[in-house]
């Protein structure tokens, strides 16, 4: 996995756990979309850890949860694909 593909997923992660709320996001059901576009279980299982090792997201059982480092990552990165497409 390349490093635009670790960062692509990653952030349509961090966007699903901000999405999903307190209750957070389910792993399997993130995993699955990952798997959809070529990705596997061991990037998937990369991906996850390097956002919790840098503490944007937590993981409870199966479900992640983002928090407030992470919402700050999330939010820039909204406001930069907003940028593009207002660009486009």
């Amino acid at each position: 996995m390349d490093k635009k593909s670790f960062n692509v997923a990653a952030a349509g992660i961090l966007g699903a756990c901000a999405s999903a709320g307190s209750l957070g996001a389910p792993g399997g059901v993130m995993y699955a979309g990952l798997m959809a576009n070529g990705y596997t279980l061991q990037d998937f299982e990369r991906i996850t850890g390097a956002l919790a090792g840098a503490g944007l997201v937590l993981k409870r059982g199966e479900c992640y949860t983002i928090t407030p480092k992470g919402l700050e990552l999330n939010a820039m990165i909204d406001a930069a694909l907003s940028q593009q497409r207002a660009a486009a």
